[in-house]
């Protein structure tokens, strides 16, 4: 049996796939060093776009092109695009910058919000070359991650799998009421300070620690290289140029196809309307 997706999913990935077309001709057109992650990049790898039963797009970009690009977007996006993050909109609850679509409108399932379709950039740091300061930076990162999450409580995904103590954690915190004490944006801009400070170009190990992923997000550099380029739909996208190392880093045996019974669709968003 074979997994058949929605017609919502679809929708959604054409339009996703169109966006991502759309933003690396710009990012070609002024020499932005970016490069597909995470699942994207695997999607690429082992389906020649999307992975069938998801629905988002993540894209790495070097922390110094990644601030060009914020620098210059007004410019450089079309009218229909705009992004956001924590620095241009202070209600907004993460990190990582989106460049959304105005013309299809969509509600996110979690928070029940009526937003845009999207795209997630990730600024790719540094991190200290000595294996034992790397850690104690990794873990510093996500210490300060673990307190935004808190400041912007009802933005946790309850339906997550984790573990039995980190579920009895978060529910004594929200007894507390974490959101009401803790400054989500004064910790993002401590966690952008520290990330700051690290040297791409010196660094052996980079990532986006504020991935999904977390300590995993950090990867041995040299998988980059030069980057290569992979099919996506109908066009090419650049992506790390050993993609076996990062995936199998990432997550081991990545050619396996999960089962039909172990495939469930990613449902982040639903499209109400397209222009």
């Amino acid at each position: 049996m074979k997994f058949q997706p929605s017609d919502n999913l679809k929708q959604l990935q054409k339009a996703d796939t169109k966006m991502l077309k759309d933003l690396i001709d710009v990012f070609d057109k002024y020499n932005i060093h970016y490069f597909l992650i995470a699942g994207s990049l695997l999607g690429a790898v082992r389906h020649g776009g999307f992975i069938p039963w998801d629905d988002d797009l993540d894209i790495g970009i070097p922390r110094l092109d990644y601030e060009k690009f914020l620098n210059n977007q007004d410019k450089w996006l079309d009218s229909k695009y705009f992004i956001e993050n924590y620095q241009s909109n202070l209600q907004y609850k993460y990190y990582i910058t989106r460049v959304y679509n105005r013309h299809v409108t969509v509600k996110e399932i979690r928070s029940n919000d009526t937003t845009y379709a999207s795209l997630d950039l990730f600024p790719i740091d540094g991190t200290p070359n000595n294996k034992l300061l790397r850690n104690i930076f990794i873990y510093k990162i996500l210490f300060y991650r673990m307190l935004a999450s808190l400041a912007n409580y009802k933005n946790i995904d309850q339906h997550r799998n984790r573990s039995s103590l980190e579920r009895i954690f978060i529910t004594i915190m929200g007894f507390l009421h974490t959101e009401r004490w803790l400054d989500k944006n004064k910790i993002y801009n401590h966690i952008d300070k520290l990330l700051k400070k690290q040297d791409y170009e010196k660094s052996q190990y980079v990532g986006s620690l504020m991935g999904a992923y977390r300590k995993k997000e950090v990867f041995k550099k040299s998988f980059i290289g030069k980057r290569a380029c992979y099919k996506f739909s109908n066009f090419e996208v650049y992506g790390p140029e050993n993609y076996d190392g990062y995936l199998k880093h990432m997550y081991s045996d990545y050619l396996e196809l999960p089962t039909i019974d172990q495939i469930k669709e990613k449902r982040h968003f639903e499209i109400i309307m397209e222009k």
